[in-house]
């Protein structure tokens, strides 16, 4: 049985996760005019304070790599990104199914590689970016194309430029989130001795956060703490009898929703009813949510399904998200797949109409025919 309690939530701090320098910037450079001509005025970056380091061998002109980030800032709903945190770093796979996109995010991760090898700073007026280029010396990075963009290990035995790098890659799962939105907020910066984030994907233009595993509860204050206001948690609370979630999501303020599910073979239309109806309402709100299972592979069936039903999103791309928070099962596939099928063809197949624009005969028979469809399911 699902149950989802709302609670209140006291005054939500707004996450200030910022900046970019392995993602920021471009899509192609035909369309970098046409980017600038559409990027917000609110969206401009100080200028005053960005001096031209242009003379660094080996790295792209300050503009050029500027124009870069606005391109690939454009483009943030084409974009998704896994980031996990280790204790000496970050792991990032930032990928596009678009292959121009995924092409300048490749070319873009390289160019900024390049410049924190040297301490070409970018984004003066932001400190994290300030402090974090000072500390270039004491940074490794690995950039690793993928099919479909890179994979970036960064790390260090800095603790201080750790939390920079944990605080560097939640602003830019940021940038993918909200795109042009974000860029002229400063990154918000972790400190030493801050529990590490949950592993999360971050899917661009959706303001929610898809966890890659179970928060614990300084994970959720810090979610909180970062705008975060619902959690929907696909696990039964048997799973983790010891850790009483629903309570630690009132501690800190959050609306707490449990659909839960073992498995494939529970999928039904009702939890998938369900799970579309409580992202819907975070949505019409204007509410963060913050949704998880164990691994993220049972979050995927109620979001592909939402994501289909709910905004349009075409089918392939609605599971290809899902796929991308972990949504491994194949039984799952083929029960999401089957749902929105039938609930697409029942949407297309009975419209409704005004029933005193029908004779008595043809509303009898009108009765008769949603009653079929209801038996039908």
């Amino acid at each position: 049985m699902s149950k989802c309690s709302h609670r209140t939530a006291s005054s939500l701090a707004s996450a200030c996760l910022a900046s970019l320098w392995l993602l920021g910037a471009c899509v192609g450079s035909s369309m970098s005019a046409s980017a600038s001509a559409e990027q917000p005025a609110s969206s401009q970056t100080p200028a005053s304070t960005t001096p031209a380091n242009d003379s660094y061998p080996g790295v792209n002109s300050v503009a050029k790599d500027r124009d870069m980030w606005q391109e690939l800032l454009g483009a943030n709903t084409k974009i998704r990104r896994t980031v996990r945190h280790t204790e000496t770093g970050v792991e990032a796979v930032t990928e596009s199914d678009d292959p121009a996109v995924a092409a300048k995010i490749i070319e873009h991760s390289k160019a900024m590689q390049a410049r924190m090898k040297v301490g070409a700073q970018v984004r003066f007026w932001d400190p994290v970016f300030a402090e974090l280029f000072k500390k270039h010396g004491a940074v490794s990075i690995e950039v690793t194309p993928t099919d479909k963009g890179v994979r970036i290990v960064e790390s260090s035995a800095d603790p201080e430029a750790v939390v920079l790098l944990r605080s560097h890659a939640m602003g830019v799962s940021e940038f993918v989130r909200e795109g042009f939105k974000a860029a002229p907020r400063q990154t918000s910066k972790f400190k030493v001795g801050d529990p590490l984030p949950a592993p999360e994907l971050a899917i661009g233009g959706v303001p929610h956060r898809f966890l890659l595993t179970q928060p614990d509860a300084m994970q959720l204050a810090g979610l909180k703490s970062a705008g975060v206001a619902v959690v929907i948690n696909f696990r039964k609370p048997a799973e983790h009898p010891e850790y009483n979630e629903q309570a630690a999501a009132a501690s800190t303020g959050l609306t707490y929703c449990n659909l839960p599910y073992a498995g494939a073979a529970e999928i039904t239309d009702e939890l998938l009813d369900s799970a579309r109806a409580a992202i819907k309402a975070a949505d019409e709100k204007g509410d963060t949510a913050a949704l998880h299972c164990r691994t993220g592979n049972r979050i995927g069936p109620g979001w592909a399904a939402y994501r289909a039903l709910d905004k349009g999103v075409p089918v392939e791309q609605a599971i290809g998200e899902a796929k991308a928070m972990q949504m491994v099962d194949p039984l799952m596939e083929t029960k999401t797949r089957d749902y929105i099928r039938r609930k697409t063809s029942t949407a297309s197949a009975w419209t409704p109409v005004a029933p005193n624009s029908l004779t008595h005969s043809q509303q009898t028979q009108r009765q008769l025919a949603l009653d079929a469809k209801d038996a039908m399911g």
